[in-house]
């Protein structure tokens, strides 16, 4: 009888939104009774709709509604369906979810990371545009992270996830492939290739690299099916190559050299170093105002068509990118001294750092019409959160990658072994990524950012056949 009337039921929804659409001429209308399916199998099993989320992060493209609002398409609405509904489901299950693991340290970390971006968010001069920012980083967190920790419970979870991510990209890398091959792979034309689904080259070649751990890992424990992974393999790696993505093909080494601190147990002092180091750099430039020494020549500092000129104009410190960072990671720094406890808001970078930039290190791109940031996830932290909204991350990052050892080290098979140097590995892709970027903030590597600090955070129990399950799965006994 249930049944007889959920049909019914969808069946008059699915007329409801042809009728409107065909009365009012707005074709959005006709996604009401999708969207009321996806609805439906959510409230019935939320680990559903997080998998099916899972498998539009590689598909999901960019479109603005307006001329400065935008979002990313068909992911994030499914993350504000998710959030809610992730949080009443935490209501009707709070006993079951309570005993499932999770790191006290890593856990606090996270809140406080999150409380600090709403006080920032309640000092802002312009607190409706950083709450909007601390809204989309809350459903962030609970659609990828708290997601994550429930419903990757067992292998078979890993597995599935790993699929629902690899597939998608393989598919979305094969198109790009064959759009990019029309133009000849010129590195002018990339970035046309690379759309609807990513912004930029940039952005393709950091999810592709961030994601190479995944296909490895199952190339060693899956031999039946080998042959498609290598084959997967190899598509990701021509697309990797013609991403024409600088950062993405030093992220391969980075991430070598993160799985080897993981097994020979130096990741955490290495970490510690490159942050020693990049204060170090930041110091130096500081002082005695070194860094006019390298402000960029306005006439020659251009955008190269070619990619040789590119790559030369890069090490000369003479590429349009690499110049403009310059111009940007000024301004910010300025930024940082100017309000260093409370910073300038969330999302209020682009607002507010023109006054602070110094005029020898314009560029042709300096306009920003695309309103894009300061080009460095860790510095914007310090400019828009301030310093403590700074060390809280820079701890949490810690943090995470401890856990990747203690989990590889704690490891009771060679395929969990593998899967925690996987994780460790993509998040130091990520850090070094963030080194040049703010992806963070996006919906490709923001998402798989906060999937490892889910699984991190669940850790030892992942794996383990005498697993509880998840909590959807205790419902239903």
């Amino acid at each position: 009888m249930t049944d007889r009337y959920g049909r019914a039921g969808l069946l008059l929804v699915l007329l409801a939104g042809c009728t409107i659409a065909l009365v009012s001429g707005n074709l959005y209308w006709l996604g009401l009774g999708p969207v009321c399916v996806m609805a439906g199998l959510a409230l019935r099993s939320p680990g559903n709709l997080y998998f099916l989320l899972l498998a539009t992060i590689p598909l999901s493209a960019e479109v603005m509604l307006t001329e400065t609002l935008g979002t990313d398409l068909p992911d994030e609405p499914l993350m504000w369906l998710l959030s809610p509904l992730l949080v009443l489901y935490a209501v009707i299950y709070r006993k079951r979810i309570a005993e499932i693991k999770a790191d006290g340290i890593l856990t606090g970390l996270l809140i406080a990371h999150l409380a600090w971006i709403f006080m920032t968010a309640s000092m802002s001069p312009d607190p409706l545009l950083s709450f909007k920012y601390a809204a989309a980083k809350t459903w962030y967190l609970l659609a990828f992270m708290v997601a994550s920790w429930l419903f990757l419970r067992t292998a078979a979870d890993l597995h599935l996830a790993a699929w629902l991510l690899i597939l998608p990209m393989t598919f979305a890398c094969g198109w790009i492939l064959w759009a990019h091959g029309v133009t000849g792979f010129s590195f002018d034309s990339v970035n046309t290739a690379v759309q609807p689904f990513f912004r930029n080259h940039v952005n393709y070649g950091a999810i592709l690299v961030c994601l190479l751990p995944l296909p490895l890992v199952l190339f060693r424990h899956l031999p039946r099916v080998r042959l498609l992974l290598l084959f997967i393999l190899l598509v990701w790696l021509l697309g990797l190559s013609l991403s024409y993505s600088r950062g993405a093909w030093v992220a391969v080494g980075v991430g070598l050299f993160a799985a080897a601190a993981i097994r020979f147990r130096f990741l955490a002092a290495a970490a510690f170093v490159s942050v020693v180091l990049v204060s170090i750099l930041l110091f130096f430039f500081i002082q005695g105002n070194r860094y006019l020494d390298f402000r960029p020549d306005f006439e020659r500092t251009i955008y190269h068509q070619d990619f040789r000129d590119h790559l030369q104009a890069t090490y000369r410190l003479k590429d349009l990118s690499t110049a403009e960072r310059f111009h940007r990671w000024i301004a910010g720094v300025r930024m940082v001294k100017d309000a260093p406890f409370w910073g300038h808001g969330p999302n209020r970078f682009y607002p507010a750092y023109k006054p602070y930039t110094v005029n020898a290190f314009q560029t042709y791109v300096s306009e920003n019409p695309e309103r894009s940031t300061v080009h460095n996830y860790f510095l914007l932290l310090a400019v828009e959160q301030g310093i403590p909204g700074l060390l809280i991350f820079l701890l949490l990052i810690w943090r995470a990658f401890h856990l990747a050892g203690v989990h590889y080290r704690n490891a009771g098979s060679g395929l969990e072994r593998h899967a925690w140097l996987a994780v460790g590995s993509m998040l130091a892709m990520i850090a070094w990524l963030n080194m040049l970027s703010d992806l963070v903030e996006t919906d490709k590597i923001g998402s798989l950012f906060f999937i490892c600090i889910g699984l991190l955070m669940g850790g030892n129990s992942l794996f383990r056949k005498a697993d509880m399950g998840s909590p959807e799965e205790a419902g239903k006994n």
